[in-house]
């Protein structure tokens, strides 16, 4: 997730001109900020993470579908980017597939294909779909999604949520994303960005213990959209961020402190930290210096 020489007073159209040009400007200079150390969040770093208790402290706090908003803004995202029956889906750094189950059983989307690459993860999502019998309809790819290998233009949608942070250069994701899309097709996607007023040092704590290299800015994702080949159909923030956060903080700080306690094996530094870390984010959240972004574009025929 910033007229003084003449005396009389300018007109109401030249003001709104005015403020039109210093929102760009800020924009401009708003640019996306890095994690100062690149190796803390390499593919290794968030393949560890999401292998480890990590993954399982954003599962009690979230449920099976690790993305804020988690169903209720898969089916809003779904609604908005016309998602629904008779659509097949690519979903780009899948997790469990937890988003791929809801477009499939709560959206009526046809199939969908999820790529991941952190084995365990997508051992979990195979189990969980065997077990709620959406096999035939949801398959798992164990790969880069830099790398995936599946066919040009053989997707009417690719979505994801909140999983684009985890890498580096979002053109390239963006470009797969692009690449496998139909002509015509949809591209939806939320992502953790930044909002305003987020300074370098609350950047780098934030970066460093999401494990996300980067961090962008609204107007940065709709450029690479656009680079793509794409047009913007939505480009805002979900409103969703705060709320969840302040739901995550409370549940760990009161109704699953024993969850979250064996999670961490008992770890009293480590619960005293984690709680730490979400009153951080909590913060930058309530203060609009984080914030979800929701981004729906169409790929040009």
């Amino acid at each position: 997730r910033f007229g003084r020489l003449t005396p009389f007073k300018p007109q109401p159209l030249r003001w709104a001109r005015f403020r039109i040009v210093l929102r760009v400007s800020r924009a401009a200079v708003n640019a996306m900020k890095f994690l100062s150390d690149p190796g803390a969040a390499s593919f290794a770093a968030v393949q560890e993470c999401y292998s480890g208790p990590e993954q399982s402290v954003w599962q009690l706090v979230m449920g099976q579908q690790i993305d804020i908003g988690a169903a209720s803004s898969t089916m809003e995202l779904a609604k908005k980017a016309g998602v629904g029956p008779g659509t097949k889906g690519v979903d780009l750094n899948c997790n469990n597939g937890g988003g791929m189950r809801c477009l499939v059983r709560l959206c009526g989307v046809d199939s969908m294909v999820g790529v991941d690459f952190t084995q365990a993860v997508v051992t979990k999502g195979i189990q969980r779909t065997e077990e709620e019998g959406l096999s035939d309809r949801i398959s798992f790819m164990c790969k880069n999604s830099l790398e995936n290998g599946l066919p040009d233009a053989g997707a009417d949608f690719v979505y994801s949520k909140d999983a684009w942070c985890y890498l580096p250069d979002k053109q390239l994701i963006i470009d797969q994303a692009a690449r496998i899309v139909k002509p015509g097709g949809t591209i939806c996607f939320t992502d953790w960005i930044e909002g305003e007023g987020l300074s370098d040092e609350e950047a780098q704590r934030f970066l460093g213990l999401m494990t996300f290299p980067a961090i962008p800015i609204l107007q940065e994702y709709t450029e690479l959209l656009k680079k793509a080949g794409c047009k913007i159909k939505i480009a805002e923030n979900s409103g969703r961020m705060s709320p969840a956060m302040d739901c995550y903080l409370y549940k760990l700080k009161y109704q699953a402190v024993y969850d979250a306690m064996r999670l961490l094996q008992w770890d009293q530094k480590a619960y005293d930290k984690l709680i730490s870390d979400f009153e951080f984010m909590a913060k930058l959240a309530k203060e609009g210096k984080i914030i979800q972004g929701l981004f729906i574009a169409e790929k040009r025929a």
